[in-house]
């Protein structure tokens, strides 16, 4: 008796085995499914016929930039009507406009009023009609009073549970501080995707010269500082991506060291040669930069710089490469967020859809 009691606890514990065994291996297999991160692209206006050059479906979504909000038009450069090859040419792609607001003031005006919040509801409904989504890209930095703040975040939620969005997409374009403290967590929420500004952690306007995109650091302009404040606000990691630059800046400086002060305003810089006279306010590219005066990379960060001399002192020029972009591409694979988003389509010359594949789609 005591001999089949032990026998059949023996099968007892076999059988728990191997029910623990093969729901192990089942979910070692649902790991092992791909994940199918998103891949985002902007493309601005300005760059005309030169997404013929992008291959459009490597991207998720492409987000025309920009359709800024306010009045009396929407319609700055020519969306819709004037873009329809693209739109055409996008079908596999999800093409939706990008609509975006940088005015303390104009923000004020619109969402501090119900009516002017109502009304541009039914202009981005009509701009995003041939669209399955939409962008909202809203950069304050100045102060906004209380009533707005609160305005624009019903505006947000309301957004989200309008009858006439009619299934489209949500997503949010934020800052890595977002000093005017536009977003909380119900707002958040609302949105289907947030992406978080990757890049500006040294802009045309600062002191000293250092990397566009800052992926490590105490810095709340770095990745992991602004990958944090979000996930603490409740965003999941799932809905979550981060914005990469294909482009930089140039600042005259006091020498040719990293972080070295700067002697006046930054200029921007592509990462490939762009066609002539196409976007004045780019005044070089990286390519041809390192190609005369060669290429040099912080230690600290892994950014690459170029640096040279002209008759004026030293002058810097910070940008993304494969090799660091490659780098955050694996970060946001290791924190599994959503994908990336770059901008703007189109200043690297293609050189970044490589990198782009072998991250994102193998």
């Amino acid at each position: 008796m005591n001999f089949l009691v032990m026998i059949r606890g023996k099968m007892r514990i076999l059988s728990a085995l191997v029910l623990v065994f093969l729901s192990l291996y089942a979910g070692m297999g649902y790991l092992r499914q791909p994940v199918h991160y998103q891949v985002w692209g902007y493309y601005p206006y300005w760059m005309k016929d030169e997404w013929r050059k992008v291959d459009l479906g490597l991207y998720d979504r492409v987000f025309f930039f920009d359709v800024p909000i306010g009045e009396p038009t929407m319609q700055t450069g020519g969306w819709p009507q004037d873009w329809q090859k693209l739109i055409a040419a996008a079908k596999v792609t999800h093409l939706q406009p990008a609509f975006t607001l940088f005015d303390a003031a104009e923000f004020e005006r619109i969402f501090a009023d119900p009516a002017r919040r109502a009304r541009l509801w039914v202009d981005m409904l009509a701009l995003s009609d041939r669209a399955d989504g939409m962008q909202l890209d809203v950069e304050i930095f100045g102060s906004v009073s209380e009533k707005a703040v609160q305005g624009y975040r019903s505006f947000v939620k309301a957004i989200s549970q309008a009858p006439g969005r009619q299934g489209k997409s949500l997503s949010l374009f934020v800052l890595t501080e977002d000093s005017a403290g536009l977003y909380d967590s119900e707002t958040l929420k609302a949105a289907d995707y947030v992406v978080i500004q990757g890049y500006d952690a040294h802009w045309k306007g600062s002191r000293q010269s250092g990397p566009v995109a800052l992926l490590q650091g105490a810095s709340p302009d770095s990745w992991i500082s602004s990958l944090k404040r979000y996930l603490s606000l409740g965003v999941p990691r799932n809905k979550i991506i981060m914005s990469v630059p294909y482009f930089g800046y140039e600042w005259p400086t006091l020498s040719d060291a990293p972080g070295a002060l700067t002697r006046g305003a930054g200029r921007e810089i592509s990462y490939a040669p762009l066609p002539t006279g196409l976007v004045p306010e780019v005044v070089a590219s990286a390519q041809a930069r390192i190609k005369q005066y060669g290429l040099r990379r912080d230690p600290q960060s892994g950014s690459p710089y170029y640096a040279y001399r002209d008759e004026t002192g030293w002058q810097q020029g910070w940008f993304e490469d494969e090799t660091s972009l490659s780098a955050k591409f694996a970060f946001v694979k290791a924190e599994h967020l959503a994908g990336v988003a770059v901008f703007s389509l189109g200043y690297d010359g293609g050189y970044f859809q490589d990198p782009l594949r072998l991250s994102f789609r193998q």
